[in-house]
């Protein structure tokens, strides 16, 4: 079933994003010992209050994710999106908040949901058929001005959401998007640039934790588990360096480097990069 877009008063939103900065895919092999424990969380949504967004088939491959992923370390939660907008939000006490599901409570977030994005923001599907801040959307939306990822609590990572458009880069807008969220140190995001579908995503959810730790960067297993999943999936990666080598240098981060990697924030930030398959 296609992960179908979301759309607001201002026009049509698709449900992928990242186009391609460059196809440079780097691959990184670290030792499969990591010196500090990743906490991962695990936030997903497949039906909808009212109906405001059409139901999809997203358990499967979260459960697929976290059976495979607890051999690299603890998965602090499960929760699905019943009011979960302001875990995402920076300043909100749920943001920081391990048994809320926040998304800096722990140092790798994935999500699966119902994608969308405009030209100033990506936006990620919650369950509520309305809250505040909805700003014309159909229903409740996470959107990324808002968010500072990685500066509070215990500072968040990375950020994996199987949605559609959230990464979407074909005008150049990912910065505009992203960079409030980017701005509080997170490492690296991946998501779709454009359509990303739930046909066999169960696959998907499996080989992403797999080809990570197997030593693949976190960018190319996230690319491979996807696109080869489903070849119609457009999957799509981002991250930020403080120049343009230092930017594709560090879209190579592993599981293993992923906590020892330098944090870039605010000023430290003078590059973004990313790529996508198509």
């Amino acid at each position: 079933m296609k992960a179908i877009s979301l759309s607001s008063s201002n026009g049509a939103v698709r449900n992928a994003l990242i186009a391609m900065a460059a196809i440079t895919m780097l691959t990184i092999f670290a030792s499969p010992a990591m010196a500090t424990t990743i906490h991962f969380g695990v936030r997903c949504q497949s039906d909808f209050q009212n109906g405001w967004a059409p139901t999809i088939d997203v358990y499967g491959e979260c459960d697929n994710f976290i059976s495979q992923i607890g051999a690299s370390g603890p998965v602090d939660f499960y929760f699905n999106l019943h009011g979960a907008q302001t875990a995402f939000y920076y300043g909100q006490a749920a943001e920081t908040c391990d048994s809320c599901g926040g998304v800096d409570s722990v140092d790798f977030f994935y999500m699966s949901t119902h994608g969308g994005d405009d030209s100033t923001q990506a936006v990620y599907a919650m369950w509520d058929a309305s809250c505040p801040g909805d700003q014309g959307w159909p229903g409740c939306i996470a959107q990324t001005p808002d968010m500072r990822i990685g500066s509070s609590g215990k500072q968040a990572k990375a950020l994996a959401t199987f949605s559609c458009d959230t990464f979407y880069n074909a005008d150049g807008n990912l910065p505009t998007r992203w960079g409030k969220a980017f701005a509080g140190g997170l490492k690296i995001g991946v998501g779709g640039h454009d359509l990303l579908y739930t046909d066999n995503d169960t696959q998907a959810g499996t080989d992403f934790a797999l080809y990570m730790q197997e030593n693949s960067s976190i960018g190319n297993s996230w690319l491979n588990a996807v696109y080869y999943a489903n070849t119609s999936n457009q999957p799509a990666i981002a991250n930020t360096g403080a120049n343009s080598s230092d930017c594709w240098n560090r879209q190579g981060v592993t599981l293993g480097n992923l906590m020892s990697e330098k944090v870039l924030r605010d000023g430290a930030i003078g590059y973004y990069c990313w790529s996508n398959w198509n």
